[in-house]
Order: C-alpha cells, then structure tokens, then sequence
C-alpha cells in the first residue's frame, strides 16, 4: 500500500487521523446550526429544492469517481451518460435523434457546470467573425487563394456574388447555415480535406488570431451587440465579458407589461443598427425568465429576423430556456397553435402565447439554427443539468456548431 502498516501504526498517523475526525465533527455540526439544509424539503428556495433519492444516490457514488468528461479515457462511464443524457433531454423537448429524417431538425445537447458556462457556450459559437478569418484565408496568396475567383456565396439579402467581394458588412452578416455549409462546400467543390482547413483556420481564426486585431483589420469601428430583454440573467453581461464582446455590448430591450421581449422595442433596436450598420451577434428570447417566468415571443422574433434579413442585418436566435424547457414535456407532441386536430392542453400548461411558443423551439421544425440553452434547471436533480443545445438541421450541421466551441 502507498502508506505502510507501519506508517498507519505511528503516533503521528493517529495524531492526524484523529484531528481530521474531529475537524469533520466540528464542521458537521457548524453546518448543522448555521447552513441552509439543501438536502431536506423544507428549504424551497430560488436554486435548490426537494431532491430525489436517486439523484443523491448518484451524486455521493460519482464523488468517488472522475465525473469530469473531459475524454473518454479518463471518465469513460460517465461520458457515455452524458452522451445519453443530451439525448434524453433531446427528446424530452420533443427534437428529433434521427439523422435520416432530412426536414426536421436532430437535437444535441451536453452538460454544463452551470448557466453561466452554457451561455458563454452560446456566446463563443458565433459564426459572424469566422467569415472574415476565411477571406484572409483566401486573400492574398493565402493558401484558399486558388478559390477567390469561383467562390459564389449568397448574402443574407440573397445576392449572389464572390465571397472575396462580400464587404465587410455583408461577411458579418451571412447566415448561420451559409458559413456552417463552407466546409462541405469547399470538399464537394474545391476536394479540400477537413485536414486542410482545419489547419489553415489555425492560423487565421479568431482562436489564434483574436477578436481585436480581425475588428481591427476589417475596421470594425462599432462594437457588435448582443440583444435581449433587460429580464435577463446576469451571466449574460458576465459572458460578454470574459468572450471579449463587452458587457456594454450585451443590450437589455425594455420588456411589455407582461416581462416580455418588447418586439416594438427590439425592432428599434435593430432598425438603429441597420442605419449605423452595426452587427448583431444574437438576440436572446428567453423561455421562462428567471425572475417572472415569462416567454418571449420566439415565433414573432423569427418572423422579425426573416424582415431584417431581407434588409442586410442578419442575426443568431438564441432561445433561453432557463426556466421553460419543462413546459414543454406539460404540452401534448402533437400540439399545434391554431390547429383544429390539436389534443387539448392541460388547463395549468399556461397561457395561450406561451403554448404557441414551445413548438417553435424544437419539434418538428424546418431547416434553422438556433441555439436553446439549458431547458433544465429542476427541483429533483442534485446536479443541475445545465445545458447547451444546439438545434439544427442535421447531425452533421450540429457537429459543425459544436466546433465553434472548442
């Protein structure tokens, strides 16, 4: 053994041995008299209420173990739980798992530490800045220059014209899909291998490059925003913080009367930066805000979207669903707004613009790309799981997503 009987036998040994069991005892009862029971019903707060035995169960086995999912070689259990929890999630919320169905979205989701952590994630996968990385790629005897001449991309207005020509305002607001579809496009165009391009964005992506000096280059002179209701969460501007954005930068929108979104508000908002030509990264609906527990309308903010793109100013939808990712398992599969065969509802789901909502968050859907973070936040879970999800249009767009963040 690493420690020896004869070690163990030592006056030392039990000196210590037993100043650790006093310690435990001391602190057991410290805790006892002066801390919140997190463990027991009667503490109904804001984070942590009644948890269920399986979940504390599993929480004090996994201490005893590597819960941390950094590889499979090093947690190779708790991994494949992930894994199989993203999906059960996944399907919960009602998004499609399979690939093979080409009109629906495939959901994958993965655990956090935390909602603070899952929005940076949201934060750190915008694709807006990945446009101009790829241009120094083209440009300039860069080693894509051999493409710049053919190189046909549509704007979010849906010109057509070389991606070498885009100017900068355009190349910051090309559609998700579009850059998410550059590197198919490339091997089925141009036989560039994934090898390839993953090396050259080494060189000239935002990783290695940095936000400041792509902003600088392409004179970026008016910081891009992040946008969302005033309701929101505190990591938000924490976010914009840490990923370089700016919390000034991350725009609360005055909510309505009800603690929603204010779309006559927001579409002030991006009308200003259209006419100063100042990029959005995202507008934020949250679904279940943390404080009221509202649902912003998800649907009118894509109907806002689609007009603005027509425009030139073309953003990511991010649906919070903080709070709200449970009201959906409260809501029939098959139910659609305004459709006569509609099961009915249960009376206490919600109100009928929060019922209209839910369907447009997952199940179902066309092509799209929306991220919806951390449905889960629960009363019986020890652990919260936190998470991220990212909704698109097939498995292999959500992988690309996904590589955004790492």
């Amino acid at each position: 053994p690493f420690i020896s009987e004869q070690v163990q036998a030592s006056a030392t040994s039990s000196k210590h041995t037993d100043k650790i069991g006093n310690a435990v005892k001391k602190a057991a009862e410290l805790l006892s008299k002066h801390s919140v029971p997190w463990w027991s019903p009667r503490y109904a707060a804001h984070m942590c209420m009644d948890m269920s035995m399986p979940s504390l169960l599993g929480y004090f086995m996994t201490m005893l173990y590597n819960p941390n999912n950094v590889s499979i070689e090093a947690s190779p259990l708790t991994m494949v739980a992930e894994i199989e929890a993203g999906q059960q999630i996944c399907e919960m919320l009602g998004y499609n798992l399979k690939p093979e169905v080409k009109d629906a979205l495939v959901g994958w989701g993965h655990i956090t530490c935390g909602r603070t952590v899952a929005n940076l994630e949201s934060i750190c996968s915008q694709s807006e800045i990945l446009a101009l990385a790829l241009l120094n790629a083209i440009k300039d005897f860069g080693p894509l220059c051999f493409i710049g001449s053919t190189f046909v991309i549509e704007t979010c207005a849906g010109a057509r014209k070389l991606f070498k020509d885009l100017s900068t305002w355009e190349l910051l607001n090309l559609k998700v899909p579009t850059v998410l579809e550059i590197p198919d496009r490339l091997s089925i165009e141009y036989g560039v291998s994934s090898k390839f391009l993953q090396d050259t964005m080494k060189e000239y992506g935002i990783q290695s490059v940095g936000l400041g000096p792509l902003e600088h280059q392409y004179n970026v002179d008016k910081p891009i925003q992040y946008m969302l209701a005033s309701t929101r969460h505190y990591s938000w501007p924490k976010g914009g913080a840490i990923a370089g954005i700016g919390s000034q930068n991350v725009v609360g929108s005055p909510p309505d009367l009800e603690a929603r979104l204010d779309l006559n508000e927001l579409d002030k908002h991006l009308q200003a930066s259209l006419e100063k030509q100042q990029a959005v990264y995202a507008v934020v609906a949250i679904v279940g805000s943390t404080e009221q527990g509202a649902v912003d309308p998800l649907k009118e903010l894509l109907d806002l979207r689609r007009k603005y793109q027509s425009q030139g100013l073309s953003f990511v939808v991010h649906a919070d669903a903080a709070w709200g990712g449970y009201f959906a398992t409260m809501i029939p599969r098959d139910f659609r707004p305004g459709d006569p065969k509609n099961a009915e509802p249960p009376k206490q789901t919600g109100k009928p613009m929060a019922l209209c909502q839910m369907p447009v968050c997952g199940w179902r859907r066309k092509k799209t790309s929306m991220p919806c973070e951390r449905p889960t936040r629960s009363a019986w879970i020890l652990i919260r799981l936190d998470t991220f999800l990212t909704l698109l249009a097939a498995c292999a767009t959500a992988m690309r997503m996904r590589f955004l963040i790492t």
